[in-house]
């Protein structure tokens, strides 16, 4: 196998791996996180609480989006170079 094609293989399991672990990290913090709360005043930290885990949800949402599009943007270069190298024209 070619240098560079192993190189976008290991680039792309990096990425994958990657994705998996926020994705995980994500669900950990969807378990966490409550759809309805109904608080007086004394429970004002509960609040807080819920707003820092919608926070950090929405940030791994956000990096999970840009590995997904390079995730993506790498699947097409590794195919690209195989179906290439299969042809014969490199």
């Amino acid at each position: 196998m070619n240098g560079a094609f192993m190189s976008l293989l290991v680039i792309e399991s990096v990425l994958t791996a990657a994705a998996v672990v926020m994705l995980v990290y994500r669900a950990m913090l969807d378990m966490r996180e409550e759809d309805q709360l109904i608080l007086d005043s004394a429970e004002e930290h509960l609040e807080r609480e819920q707003e820092t885990i919608r926070h950090k949800v929405n940030t791994v949402t956000r990096y999970i989006k840009m590995v997904g599009m390079a995730w993506g943007a790498m699947l097409v270069a590794i195919i690209s170079v195989w179906v290439v190298r299969g042809l014969s024209l490199i």
